[in-house]
């Protein structure tokens, strides 16, 4: 099928085979019904722009939330987030049972928190990323997205490579025993103001709903059936992993895009752009429709098209990213703690500290905002390789708080 990342420059372009996850879920039994459409392209075109927004797809829409999407609500209460936006969607409006999606940082994470579905970003090399659109190859991975964890469970086993011991649907266990867990702050884990447009009853809510320390329900319940809940823990933020006054993350993310992007384009069967300056092109030459308002840059193309560094240079950057997410970071935390996971609220920045340390994330849906109904949940971050014990937490969480909520529009359906 053709394969855009929402790109019209890449309307027409094939690839040679499918890519390996896919001929993966089909030798499982699975059926295809479609591709779904995303942040052009994976959200690492420009820089504040509106999500779930692609050039081929259009704005993709929350089912949750009724009316357009605020302009100056980039990746707030009015939007359904991204990047794998459609992913996300789809499931919460019942055009498919489940759904493959990718995160570089926060693509799984952030649509599901507005999808009020279950997902696991996996462990760094479990599931076989060939012939997927690339980001990078030290932060993307490929994961499901389920109503269900036993579904999520089940789409694990057939798109894992190596995962070596028992089928992940063995972990589904509902029980929070043995399971010992930290919190953080919501009120320092959450998305700044130039994100999410400030709505005052829709941020405190959000606030008394996560905030283990008030009148969080589901957190009561939590420190009465883990084994240890450590509250508001200092994990080490995202602003602290930095080199030399540069985001790590960042220059690791433009080096490995420029280069992955332009092997993936020369390597397309049939595709009239062969690399990252010609799509830079193209998207000039074509603004009324690739850079509409709203969607009016591709800072971030050009800031890659422009970054050269020596191998020295990525080295350090490289290096300094589990120094500071592991070592200095979610290691620290789990042992100083005594704990195996850590939870905060979906909206936030733990995404980033899971990609920079190259650690599996999942997300859990939690309630919904009074203000306009849209879903928010939290995300679960633990040790790379310990994607079963992330099931493990998702199956007892499940089994512990209410089912998700249908759409408004599907309710009785």
């Amino acid at each position: 099928m053709r394969t855009t990342a929402g790109s019209l420059a890449l309307f027409d372009s094939r690839p040679t085979r499918n890519a390996k996850i896919v001929d993966m879920l089909i030798q499982a039994g699975a059926m295809v019904l479609g591709q779904a459409n995303l942040s052009e392209p994976s959200n690492y075109r420009g820089i504040m722009m509106l999500i779930g927004w692609s050039a081929v797809g259009g704005q993709a829409q929350s089912a949750y939330v009724r009316g357009c999407l605020d302009p100056r609500d980039k990746v707030g209460h009015s939007s359904p987030s991204g990047s794998s936006t459609g992913s996300a969607v789809a499931v919460s409006a019942g055009y498919a049972p489940i759904s493959i999606g990718t995160e570089t940082d926060g693509s799984l994470t952030c649509p599901t928190g507005r999808a009020a579905l279950y997902i696991l970003k996996p462990t760094i090399g479990l599931v076989p990323q060939a012939g997927i659109v690339p980001v990078s190859k030290n932060f993307d991975s490929a994961g499901p997205l389920t109503k269900t964890v036993y579904d999520l469970a089940v789409l694990l086993d057939a798109i894992s490579e190596n995962k070596g011991g028992e089928s992940f649907t063995s972990y589904l266990t509902a029980s929070w025993d043995g399971i010992s867990v930290a919190t953080v702050d919501p009120e320092v884990w959450k998305f700044p103001d130039c994100f999410i447009k400030p709505v005052p009853e829709a941020t405190e809510h959000i606030i008394s709903s996560l905030s283990n320390r008030e009148i969080c329900d589901a957190y009561r319940k939590i420190k009465t059936l883990a084994k240890h809940v450590a509250d508001d823990v200092p994990l080490i933020t995202k602003d602290k992993i930095t080199l030399g006054g540069e985001d790590s993350e960042m220059v690791i993310t433009r080096a490995d895009l420029k280069a992955e992007l332009n092997h993936y384009l020369r390597e397309l069967e049939e595709s009239t752009f062969r690399s990252l300056p010609q799509l830079i092109e193209f998207n000039f030459k074509h603004a009324e429709r690739e850079l509409p308002p709203d969607h009016d840059n591709q800072d971030f193309l050009l800031a890659t098209e422009d970054q050269h560094i020596s191998e020295e240079q990525y080295c350090a950057h490289f290096d300094n990213m589990p120094y500071r997410s592991r070592d200095k970071g979610v290691d620290f935390i789990l042992e100083k703690h005594n704990v195996d996971v850590i939870i905060g609220p979906s909206d936030d920045f733990l995404s980033s500290i899971a990609a920079c340390a190259g650690y599996p994330i999942a997300q859990a849906p939690l309630s919904y905002l009074e203000y306009n109904e849209r879903p928010f949940g939290v995300s679960i971050l633990a040790k790379a390789g310990q994607d079963a014990l992330l099931v493990k937490v998702l199956s007892a969480w499940e089994a512990t708080f209410p089912r998700r909520r249908s759409p408004p529009l599907l309710e009785g359906e």
